[in-house]
């Protein structure tokens, strides 16, 4: 079994990172030079005692489009200042007005609307617009830019904007951000940045050409950077698919999953940010009649309720620690008041998971190498883990499951040292990670279940018992802290969780559903990778099999088979995702109708529906089906009745064509996530 790669020659690591870190500079400067500038400056404010507004926050938004209510109320649950406004027991009535310039391409007869529940109003050039429900207002302008500012106010509900126009002899549509600056200032920046942009971008396919050129000819110093890159491969991949993990995650990284859809991210927040600054964890409780009254507070926070008892042991610490320690630098100020902790809001609280996913895209690399998979198949395993929507979702909630799937690969790839070398060091390092996993989370004993059947397996007999003692220590360590804080307490917790539990043959079921938190969302791609660990126990890493059956038959004996929430899922991905590469490069190696049908009826056939939902005209018709059934099975048909050359070379540029398709799928689907999630169905 293959646990490291051929070493590349001296230097060449470096010369790698520095091209990444040059590459990554260069995409963000043409990002930043090319990015068009449109958009309105808002004014989020909410009414005082005295009838006057009070400005919350202000921010540039690229349109008025807001068919969710999360873009709009995110102003206020992540901006609010309890020191200025009060404790928000309630999501106030807000007020937002934006002001800018409107472009008009050419002259004539403008037709505007808007979607809007609650108040609205439009100015163009300071005469209002009359805007009416299911109405077309029209205006007749000239070309060029007009002033325009609008006026939105909500009481109560959930709120929604979606300001659309009509231009001269085409359809309503909500008006693009182009269309759209917040000053003349922005406009003229934006006429003149282009122009550097452009000559960058220029500039760097010359760079590239001549780097090919001298290559060629094999002189001077640019050949030898070629060869350290092309000896650095993997290290350029895997940065490479790093940098597009830490796209897709950080994109509206704070909106979607939504705000409280589930409450646990702020339970860990608030137990790390407790502990850090008091000494005592503080977080709400599921179980809060197993605390003192005199220790729990009952409050309502932007409309949901919380009990908070302290001190806390529904959950372990570790993860709550790391959270609380990244909110507490994002808040820039110390424990001054009892409700600071309610400071630490999820765009800083989610930089967590999202950071300890993108530690684990090389941890998957290794552990695919150790599983015995090509180079090619783990580096497929990593980009099905940095872009398949589900996992890019399930990495951005302040879960501890985060951090224990980075435990988890890391203990196996130390117990895989350990099997192989009989260095004590690594069994030292597979216990203490299996310690820290029982301090991040009660299911954490898997991994030290998992390391254990490893190290016996391969007579290893000494690691193994240093292993769990290590792992026993950590436990001890952790009913010390119990003491140190409440011991009787902790004693009624676990009583409580260990009695709660209404287990049954069903949750192993749920198991095999796609969720985010409750939400059923992506089952397709789900199934696909269930599909492909069904596969690997045919295969040689059929070894991944062992960590998803300890770690899931223990989350089907511990929780409640009501409640088998999305997260519990984030520790199997690592190993779905080995398999999936696996899968997928014996599917391009083969290009036959057995492995590529299960993958596009699954995969890509949920890729096309998500990132088409906006558009059901054309998902919901047999000319889409007849369209993918086409590129799906036709090739592979014609391969199966005549084998040639010809249909062999069409099977592959098919096969390839669909792990295309099922790539920009994902990226599309990663986009629009915010309106694709809302849209969902199956809240349970």
């Amino acid at each position: 079994m293959t646990v490291r790669d051929e070493p590349a020659p001296a230097g060449a690591r470096r010369i790698a990172l520095v091209a990444l870190g040059l590459l990554a500079v260069y995409v963000l400067a043409l990002r930043a030079l090319l990015a068009p500038g449109g958009g309105l400056l808002g004014r989020y404010s909410i009414r005082g005692e005295g009838g006057g507004e009070i400005l919350v926050h202000e921010r540039l938004d690229p349109d008025l489009n807001f068919p969710v209510p999360q873009r709009l109320d995110s102003a206020y649950i992540f901006h609010w200042d309890m020191r200025k406004h009060g404790f928000p027991a309630t999501m106030p009535p807000y007020s937002i007005h934006w002001t800018g310039l409107l472009r008009v391409p050419g002259p004539g007869t403008y037709g505007f609307s808007a979607d809007v529940q609650g108040a609205a109003g439009l100015q163009i050039d300071g005469s209002p617009i009359d805007l009416q429900p299911d109405t077309l207002t029209e205006r007749t302008l000239a070309a060029g830019w007009h002033a325009i500012a609008f006026d939105y106010a909500l009481g109560q509900g959930d709120a929604r904007l979606v300001l659309s126009w009509t231009p001269p002899g085409q359809t309503s549509r909500a008006i693009p951000s182009r269309f759209f600056a917040p000053d003349a200032a922005a406009v003229a920046a934006d006429s003149t940045r282009h122009g550097p942009g452009w000559a960058l971008l220029a500039a760097g396919a010359v760079a590239a050409f001549a780097c090919a050129w001298l290559n060629r000819r094999g002189r001077g110093p640019v050949a030898g950077w070629i060869a350290a890159l092309r000896a650095e491969r993997v290290t350029l991949a895997l940065g490479a698919i790093i940098v597009l993990a830490a796209f897709l995650r950080f994109h509206d990284h704070a909106l979607v999953p939504f705000h409280h859809e589930t409450a646990d991210e702020y339970q860990h927040a608030w137990e790390g940010w407790s502990l850090l600054h008091t000494g005592v964890p503080a977080a709400w409780s599921m179980f809060p009649d197993r605390y003192p009254m005199s220790e729990t507070v009952d409050f309502r926070w932007f409309g949901d309720r919380y009990v908070l008892v302290r001190p806390y042991f529904d959950h372990p610490p570790l993860f709550s620690v790391l959270v609380g320690l990244v909110t507490s630098i994002g808040q820039g100020a110390s424990y001054t008041i009892p409700w600071d902790f309610l400071s630490g809001t999820l765009p800083m609280m989610r930089v967590v998971p999202i950071l300890l996913s993108l530690a684990g895209i090389v941890l998957l690399y290794r552990l695919a190498r150790a599983y015995g998979v090509s180079e090619r198949a783990a580096l497929l395993g990593t980009l099905v883990y940095a872009t398949l929507p589900v996992i890019v979702l399930a990495h951005r909630l302040v879960k501890a499951e985060s951090l224990l799937a980075v435990l988890f690969m890391g203990a196996i790839l130390a117990a895989h040292r350990h099997q192989l070398s009989g260095r004590i060091a690594d069994a030292a390092v597979a216990g203490i990670l299996g310690g820290l996993s029982i301090w991040t989370k009660a299911t954490g004993v898997a991994v030290v279940g998992v390391v254990l059947v490893l190290l016996l397996s391969a007579r290893r007999v000494r690691g193994a018992l240093l292993a769990l003692g290590l792992a026993a220590g950590f436990v001890a360590l952790y009913l010390a802290y119990a003491w140190a804080q409440d011991f009787g307490i902790f004693l009624k917790v676990i009583e409580a969780q260990s009695t709660s539990k209404w287990v049954g043959l069903e949750s192993l079921q749920d198991l095999l559903t796609g969720k985010i938190v409750t939400k059923y969302f992506g089952r397709g791609w789900y199934l696909w990778l269930l599909l492909c660990a069904g596969l690997a126990a045919f295969r040689k890493e059929r070894g991944l099999l062992l960590p998803l059956a300890v770690y899931g038959t223990l989350i089907a004996m511990t929780a409640d088979h009501r409640v088998i929430y999305g997260w519990y899922r984030i520790p199997f991905y690592p190993f779905l995702c080995v398999a999936a590469g696996a899968a997928l490069e014996r599917m391009l190696a083969r290009a036959d109708l057995y492995r590529v049908f299960p993958f596009a009826i699954t995969a890509v056939s949920t890729g096309a529906l998500y990132a088409w939902s906006q558009a059901p005209m054309i998902v919901q018709s047999k000319q889409a089906v007849a369209l993918f059934a086409a590129l799906a099975l036709l090739p592979f048909l014609v391969r199966l009745a005549y084998e040639s050359p010809l249909t062999e070379r069409i099977a592959r540029l098919a096969t390839w064509a669909l792990l295309a398709a099922f790539l920009i799928t994902s990226l599309v689907t990663v986009d629009g996530l915010l309106e694709i999630y809302a849209g969902t169905r199956g809240l349970r």
